[in-house]
């Protein structure tokens, strides 16, 4: 049979592209070879990772106009043309469009991979809120499949509505995680002597974006749990790994907590390094405070390398880790709980233990590439007939 040929649209790319980038990157190479031709479309707003061990095509494009991770990247709409299935990570405001008329004119088949509800702040709450009412029907019923990462997230989201009146348009693909990096491992002394750790810390670890983006990601409520819970544990520090627009801020917020010398900013770590990270950690924490986070890829992260985990009881993200078995749920914004779940697990080093053992087992089963990219996404291209 000859292969098909899958064109990859997405907004962001690592190294700076959270979640929704890490995802399209590791399925662009992990697709097989043999079976799917590949071809990578994003922004060229940086410098992005090549693609040369997959064999994927990496196309960087400069949009007109952009904001932020929106834009336009017109010469999608003649580029195109050579695919059999555009695979469209959502959201992409502004290049949906173009996807969607180039899935018309040339009659291709179209996946609408929805990552997470754009929710925002400020004026992008009410731009986000206005877009999605007046033209996330008009995508969803032009699209020929429609990718949710849980069943949990399809029925708390904005596609909910049309999820309950079609579910088989619907696919379920859960984010995955680069098992063959992301596994446990021995402390390294150097990182340790870098960061300038000691054995006997008990460290809380935050991994993702510092960025106006991001605002949602709830540091300032692990930072004031730090403030907290210094009294009763000396040797308490918080990583903070990422960087963005955000981070001076964040560090002047540690200061006038009085916990600066417990907070280390790691700064931006590439992710062939960031499991030597997770590992000098304890706990990860993730109390993200709006329901845009749809599924958490650090907590899988973090599990996958035997690390347990609290992250904020959302659709979604909540399916990342097993409440109670493989780390702690927490209501989200609520200071006191998150406080209480990090003062519970930093107390019981037996428990922790426990919980990091299921969660090794748990995430890589659950986000591993034989099945997020082994098997159920070659279901869902085969699908498209």
């Amino acid at each position: 049979m000859p292969k098909k040929s899958i064109a990859i649209i997405v907004c962001a790319w690592p190294p700076g592209g959270g979640g929704i980038g890490n995802t399209a990157f590791y399925h662009a190479k992990y697709l097989n070879p043999d079976k799917y031709e590949v071809g990578v479309f994003t922004p060229k707003y940086h410098d992005t990772l090549s693609l040369t061990e997959s064999g994927a095509k990496q196309f960087a494009i400069k949009p007109f106009p952009a904001f932020g991770k929106a834009g336009f990247m017109w010469s999608l709409l003649w580029r195109l043309k050579d695919y059999d299935i555009l695979h469209l990570y959502y959201p992409f405001f502004g290049t949906d469009w173009i996807v969607l008329f180039a899935k018309l004119i040339y009659r291709k088949k179209m996946i609408l991979h929805h990552q997470m509800d754009p929710i925002g702040d400020g004026f992008k709450k009410y731009f986000f809120k206005i877009y999605i009412k007046l033209f996330l029907g008009l995508f969803v019923y032009f699209s020929d499949r429609v990718v949710g990462l849980s069943t949990d997230q399809l029925e708390h989201c904005y596609l909910t509505k049309y999820y309950r009146k079609n579910p088989a348009k619907f696919f379920v693909v859960p984010n995955m995680v680069d098992a063959e990096k992301f596994y446990p491992q021995p402390k390294d002394s150097a990182l340790m002597q870098k960061l300038n750790l000691k054995s006997e810390d008990k460290v809380l670890i935050f991994v993702g974006c510092l960025d106006a983006h991001h605002y949602f990601k709830g540091v300032s409520l692990i930072m004031k749990a730090v403030q907290l819970l210094q009294g009763k544990y000396p040797n308490l520090k918080f990583l903070v790994v990422g960087d963005g627009n955000r981070r001076l801020q964040y560090e002047q917020e540690a200061k006038e907590l009085g916990i600066d010398a417990r907070v280390i900013f790691a700064g931006w770590v590439d992710n062939v390094d960031l499991p030597k990270y997770y590992c000098l950690a304890d706990i990860q924490v993730l109390p993200s405070t709006d329901s845009t986070e749809a599924f958490g890829g650090v907590i899988a992260e973090a599990q996958c390398c035997g690390i347990c985990s609290i992250g904020s009881n959302w659709p979604g993200s909540r399916m990342t880790l097993a409440d109670k078995e493989t780390g702690l749920l927490v209501q989200p914004g609520n200071q006191d709980d998150l406080t209480a779940k990090i003062d519970l697990l930093l107390g019981d080093d037996s428990l922790r233990q426990q919980m990091g053992e299921k969660a090794t087992l748990r995430a890589r089963h659950l986000f591993s590439a034989n099945y997020a990219v082994g098997e159920l996404l070659p279901q869902l291209y085969e699908s498209l007939k």
